[in-house]
């Protein structure tokens, strides 16, 4: 099965300042990802030049393909280290992932130690010391498997206390364990884990940082794929046909629609049983039949459902967890997927057409093309078929 990188990061901004002294850039190019993390000396406008400065070098100097100790050895001879402290301007790190081969190389430049997790498990890599212009980078690389995660941070992340308090109960140790179990109940879900994370370290600090705190994700997952056939073809002679696609297929499958649900019933031998304690007001109640995993009514579900994608921007974490109609159903199973297939039959519905005006006037077809749209808008690969 093919595999999916999944990268996310959030950041918290010492109290009282506008601009993040941590800066974090991505780079998608070829077969490989590329992510930086720096973080500038101090705090406030001065620290965020500092950190936008390095990070703008590295991935500049990434995109050309430099190799990554030239890189750092520039961003070390660029900003040279404070006389007082002995402290690096700007600390940084940097992971590449070849895609094809899962293979990685992670430079840690003074951030904190990185976080590896496999099997839902605290895990270690292999690091060494490395020397370049006389400075100490920590060094690894290896080849990651689906299902690993790497988490890297700035210092902030660590002792969040009150009134600038060191916490000892969140060092290292306690975080890695606090990220180990919420990946034990999320084990796809990189965006929850980093926020929850982050959210717990603004509590610790008394929601008054003393520093700027930032955490990146980077998630090995299997793709996740969504069928959606919805609408019986114009040509009856194509029944056969999509409804053992949709059968086939590896992936959530979904039906919109009671007379694309017979369909498909029919096809594969199977009875549509209906759902009566899912009604809802707004949405009409769901069906279920063997070899479909999600079997909901047709044009009011679909135009609920474009309503969700556009009330969440695109995050399935803002959908209700209790009330689990049909529309968010849908609506949640392709926030969360990666590739997404939307088989749409334009044989015309009476109830819902004015047999009068042009298929390209069809209610179903214009909702299909603006939740296409939506979905696409989020970083979806969609593929949109008409029959």
């Amino acid at each position: 099965m093919k595999c999916l990188l999944d990268v996310y990061h959030q950041s918290l901004n010492m109290v009282g300042e506008e601009l993040c002294g941590d800066q974090i850039r991505t780079l998608h190019s070829g077969n490989k990802t590329r992510i930086v993390l720096c973080d500038g000396l101090g705090h406030g406008v001065k620290a965020n030049i500092l950190a936008s400065l390095s990070s703008e070098i590295i991935i500049n100097m990434l995109r050309e393909d430099i190799p990554l100790p030239e890189v750092l050895e520039t961003v070390i001879g660029t900003l040279p280290v404070d006389k007082k402290l002995n402290l690096a301007y700007a600390t940084s790190t940097m992971i590449e992932v070849d895609h094809s081969e899962l293979t990685y190389k992670i430079y840690n430049f003074d951030n904190p130690p990185v976080l590896f997790f496999r099997k839902r498990k605290l895990d270690s890599l292999p690091f060494h010391k490395i020397s370049l212009m006389d400075r100490d980078i920590q060094f690894s690389e290896g080849e990651l498997q689906r299902g690993d995660l790497l988490i890297v941070m700035t210092d902030g992340l660590l002792h969040a206390g009150i009134s600038g308090v060191l916490n000892n109960y969140w060092d290292i140790q306690h975080l890695s364990a606090y990220i180990e179990e919420l990946f034990q109940v999320l084990p796809s879900n990189l965006r929850l884990i980093v926020e929850k994370t982050v959210a717990h370290t603004n509590q610790l600090y008394d929601r008054k940082p003393s520093d700027d705190a930032s955490m990146v994700g980077l998630l090995v997952r299997a793709k996740q794929g969504v069928m959606l056939f919805t609408g019986p073809p114009v040509d009856p002679a194509e029944d056969r046909a999509l409804s053992r696609r949709i059968l086939k297929f590896e992936g959530t499958r979904i039906v919109c629609g009671g007379t694309t649900g017979n369909i498909v019933a029919r096809e594969s031998g199977h009875k549509v049983e209906i759902e009566p304690d899912k009604a809802r007001l707004d949405v009409p109640p769901m069906s279920s039949l063997p070899g479909i995993d999600i079997l909901a009514e047709g044009i009011l579900t679909l135009s609920s459902v474009l309503e969700w994608i556009e009330a969440t921007q695109g995050n399935p974490n803002l959908l209700p967890m209790k009330d689990r109609n049909g529309a968010v159903l849908v609506a949640e199973a392709l926030l969360n997927a990666d590739e997404i297939t939307l088989l749409v039959g334009l044989q015309m519905n009476p109830a819902y057409q004015n047999p009068a005006l042009p298929v390209s006037m069809s209610i179903r077809k214009n909702l299909i093309e603006k939740i296409a749209d939506r979905l696409t808008q989020q970083g979806k690969a969609v593929t949109v078929e008409f029959h």
